[in-house]
C-alpha cells in the first residue's frame, strides 16, 4: 500500500521501454500482499530475493528476541539474508550482462542496496531518497554512518527541495551530487480509477455514497501518527461533524489503531477498509483528505488526493507537506501532534463549505507538477547523465 511503491510502479509503466533495458529486483516476495504486481509492465522482468519461507523464519525469530536463543537466531538469519540478497544480485547483474552487455546505471530506489552496493559491478549506481533521513533514523551514529552510504552512490535523487536541502545540510560533502525529481503522477490513470466502481463489494459501494472523510496510508503507529488524527476527529464529532472517518490502507499497526479507536468510543464512526489498489474511488468520494505523519518524505497520498479534486488537511511534518501545499495556500497545515488545531479544521472545513470549495479551486494549477509526462523527462535525464559521464570516462 505505500506510496513509495505506487510511484516506482507509475514510473516503470512511464519510462522509456526502447530507450531502456530494464530488470527489477524486490528484495522480499510477500506473496498474496504482492498486489501491485499485475501493474509492473509484462515486459520487465521481476526478481524476488528472498522466498516468503525465509522472511517467514525470520520474522519468527525477530518477534521473540527477548529470548537469548531467538535472539541469537535472528542474527544468524540475518547474516544469512544478507548474503542471500547480496549473491542474488550478482546473478541477476551477470544474467543482464550476457544479455546486454555492461549494466549502465543501477536504481536503488528505496536505498535497501546501500549496505553492499560497492559490491555491485555497475558503472553508475543511483540512490533515491523517500523520507527525512533524520527523522527516519533519529540516532546521531546512524545519521553519520547513512551519509557514507550514501557516498558511495554516483547520484542522490531526493524527492522535493525541503528533502534536498535537508541532506545537504546534514552532509555538506554530499553537494552537487544531490537532484530534486517530484515523485511522478499519471493523471489520466488516477482519474479514470477515482470512478472506476467495478471492483467494489455492495458493502463498499454503501459505504462511498455516504458521506465522510477519509486517511490513506500504511496502518503504522508511530511515523503516521494515528492516534492525533483519532484524536482530532473525536473533537470535531464532539463540535457535531456527521461525517464519519474513513481509513484505507493495511499494517503492522491495525491492532493498535483497533484498541485506540475502542479507547476514544469511535467503532461506530471509523472504518478500516484495509488494502485496495484503488483507493482513488475512495479519495474522489469524500468530502476532504486527512494526513496526520510525524515525518514523511514527498506523501505521495496528498498530492493523489489533490489530482482527485480534494482539499487536503496535513500535518506539517518534515518533509513534503509545506512544500505541497505552498505553505497553506492550497490546503491546510496543522503542526505534528496537534489533535486540537486539527479538530478545529475538521470542523471548519466540513461545515464551511464555500471555504472548501475555494481551496479546491486553487489547488488545481499546483498539482500539475506532479504530472508523470513532465517528471518521466527528469528521470531520463538523469540516468542518461550518469551513463554519459561514465562512458566519457
Amino acid at each position: 500500500m505505500g506510496g513509495l511503491e505506487r510511484v516506482l510502479i507509475e514510473m516503470l509503466q512511464n519510462i522509456s521501454k526502447e530507450k531502456y533495458n530494464i530488470y527489477l529486483i524486490i528484495e522480499d516476495n510477500s506473496g498474496k500482499n504482492n498486489i501491485f504486481l499485475e501493474q509492473v509492465p509484462k515486459e520487465i522482468p521481476i526478481h524476488f530475493l528472498k522466498t516468503e519461507e525465509l522472511i517467514s523464519k525470520t520474522d519468527y525469530h525477530r518477534k521473540r528476541k527477548k529470548s537469548l536463543y531467538h535472539k541469537t537466531m535472528y542474527n544468524l538469519h540475518m547474516i544469512k539474508e544478507h548474503k542471500i540478497v547480496v549473491d542474488k544480485t550478482k546473478k541477476v547483474i551477470e544474467k543482464m550482462e550476457k544479455e546486454f552487455g555492461k549494466v549502465d546505471v543501477f536504481l536503488d530506489y528505496d536505498w535497501g542496496s546501500r549496505r553492499y552496493i560497492e559490491q555491485l559491478d555497475v558503472r553508475k549506481k543511483i540512490i533515491w531518497i523517500h523520507n527525512s533521513i533524520p527523522k527516519l533514523l533519529n540516532k546521531k551514529s546512524k545519521i553519520k554512518r547513512f551519509g557514507k552510504y550514501l557516498n558511495k552512490y554516483d547520484s542522490i535523487v531526493a524527492i522535493c527541495d525541503d528533502m534536498k536541502e535537508e541532506i545537504e545540510r546534514i552532509y555538506p560533502y554530499l553537494q552537487g551530487k544531490v537532484e530534486r525529481i517530484y515523485n511522478p503522477f499519471n493523471f489520466k490513470r488516477i482519474l479514470d480509477l477515482s470512478k472506476d466502481t467495478s471492483k467494489l463489494t455492495k458493502s463498499e459501494l454503501e459505504l462511498i455514497s455516504k458521506d465522510y472523510i477519509v486517511a490513506v496510508s500504511r496502518l503504522d503507529t508511530v511515523q503516521k501518527d494515528y492516534k492525533t488524527l483519532l484524536k482530532g476527529y473525536k473533537i470535531a464529532i464532539d463540535k457535531g461533524i456527521k461525517e464519519d472517518l474513513y481509513i484505507v490502507g493495511e499494517g503492522s499497526g491495525r491492532n493498535s489503531i483497533e484498541k485506540m479507536i475502542k479507547e476514544f468510543s469511535l467503532e461506530k464512526r471509523v472504518r478500516l477498509i484495509g488494502n485496495t489498489p484503488n483507493p482513488y474511488i475512495w479519495m474522489k468520494n469524500s468530502k476532504l483528505f486527512v494526513h496526520s505523519s510525524r515525518y514523511e518524505g514527498l506523501p505521495t497520498v496528498l498530492i493523489e488526493a489533490m489530482i482527485c479534486g480534494k482539499l487536503v488537511i496535513s500535518s506539517n511534518c518534515p518533509t513534503g507537506p509545506f512544500e505541497i501545499l505552498q505553505g497553506g495556500k492550497v490546503g491546510v497545515l496543522f503542526e505534528v501532534g496537534d489533535h486540537k488545531k486539527l479538530g478545529e479544521e475538521l470542523h471548519l472545513l466540513i461545515t464551511d463549505e464555500n471555504k472548501r470549495k475555494k481551496y479546491e479551486r486553487k489547488l488545481k494549477n499546483r498539482v500539475v507538477e506532479f504530472r508523470s509526462d513532465i517528471v518521466i523527462k527528469e528521470y531520463e535525464k538523469v540516468i542518461d547523465l550518469e551513463v554519459e559521464n561514465s562512458y566519457e570516462n
